[in-house]
């Protein structure tokens, strides 16, 4: 758009008529103006924050509460409560197991102390009657019986040793499997992880958007809301292929929200992207045959108002001129050969003019030559 200060230019189109009896008596007509004169592109969008914290879904579970949208919440705030009937179910299960393995593990040590004990005796008498049978005091055979009651009790020590071992594994598979319950029972109360503002994610394809919302149950991993860092907002545009060589990183622009028409936020064109991509039509559903690329202007305001999903409309500041010659783009017609001219009104009569024309976009263009302060050009074409 081409903005003009209010102060400087009226602009009277279309109210001055010719009121002679020739052909052109019912066309509109507008003076050559003089003045500064902007050119902008303009084009509306979204905010969103350059920084923000994606709160994911941990589990599959029904949402039974959300915090509410556009609330500032603080660190540690509750964010977001899954159904969690079932992992409370499994959690007193688990507990229970754990006590379990753990009374087994003390009966096994137990029984594992008590058949020590009882090796080392076996063993203590066994070491003592080769003597007696040297000496003739018991026989050959009450040693042999002796020896292999010891290694019987050292068999049975083993047997015990394995058993407390799998009894100790026991109790540690209990107490994992009882973390995984509680673990997943905690994942039912999402918290805060830092302040910020709540926005909740979107779901489904360009057709059928729809945000998360209590009764839902999302897919584990899945978008549940995000915590923008408002104080680096940006405005998300499409530039039509047509104004794409106007534009270059850093170019000005000013920033206006539908929810504060009045205010003016500034800004400046950060990222353009490489690539085109054909628009989506809102009326049909479907993908059209124009080319647009996607346009970053970053806000260099930090201003609590700029909240991530609000419309606005970014006034891209492509030139400005000092001091020039400007009529509406509607008064302006080329011949066959891209040539510009107007048609100009002098003395009651009207008379083509070849005229050399500067930028211009869809309501204003600049004049280089051909036509001077204060003529009157028609803004419909004459008829033959």
């Amino acid at each position: 758009m081409l903005l003009l200060p209010a102060a400087i230019l009226v602009f009277t189109v279309g109210s001055t008529m010719l009121f002679s009896e020739n052909r052109e008596a019912s066309i509109p007509l507008a003076k050559v103006k003089r003045a500064k004169v902007t050119i902008k592109i303009t084009e509306t969008g979204e905010l969103r924050a350059l920084e923000q914290v994606t709160i994911s879904a941990a589990t599959d579970k029904q949402i039974l509460w959300l915090a509410p949208e556009g609330k500032w919440v603080a660190a540690g705030d509750t964010l977001v409560k899954f159904e969690s009937t079932k992992y409370e179910i499994a959690r007193d299960d688990g507990q229970s197991a754990v006590l379990m393995a753990r009374a087994d593990l003390t009966k096994a040590f137990g029984d594992f102390e008590a058949q020590q004990l009882k090796e080392a005796a076996a063993r203590k008498e066994y070491e003592l009657l080769p003597e007696l049978a040297k000496k003739g005091y018991i026989t050959e055979q009450e040693v042999e019986q002796a020896r292999l009651t010891h290694n019987e009790e050292k068999s049975k020590t083993r047997s015990q040793q394995a058993a407390m071992q799998a009894a100790k594994a026991q109790v540690e598979r209990a107490q994992q499997l009882l973390a995984q319950q509680e673990r997943k029972l905690r994942q039912g109360v999402v918290l805060a992880p830092r302040e910020g503002l709540v926005v909740y994610a979107t779901i489904g394809d360009e057709e059928n958007r729809k945000k998360i919302s209590v009764g839902m149950s999302p897919l584990e991993g899945m978008d549940l809301l995000y915590l923008p860092d408002v104080s680096s907002m940006l405005v998300d545009l499409q530039v039509s292929e047509v104004d794409l060589a106007k534009l270059k990183v850093g170019l000005p622009a000013e920033v206006r929200l539908d929810a504060y028409p009045d205010e003016v936020f500034k800004g400046e064109i950060s990222v353009i992207a490489d690539l085109a991509k054909r628009k989506f039509n809102l009326m049909t559903g479907k993908l059209g045959g124009a080319k647009i690329f996607d346009v970053t202007v970053r806000v260099l305001a930090r201003d609590l108002r700029l909240k991530p999903g609000l419309t606005a409309t970014a006034d891209i500041i492509v030139n400005e001129y000092d001091n020039v010659l400007y009529i509406p783009v509607e008064s302006v017609f080329f011949d066959s050969q891209r040539q510009s001219f107007v048609h100009v009104r002098q003395g009651g009569k009207v008379a083509p003019r070849t005229i050399s024309i500067g930028e211009s976009n869809d309501r204003y263009v600049v004049i280089k030559e051909g036509l001077q302060e204060g003529e009157e050009v028609l803004l419909r074409r004459p008829k033959a």
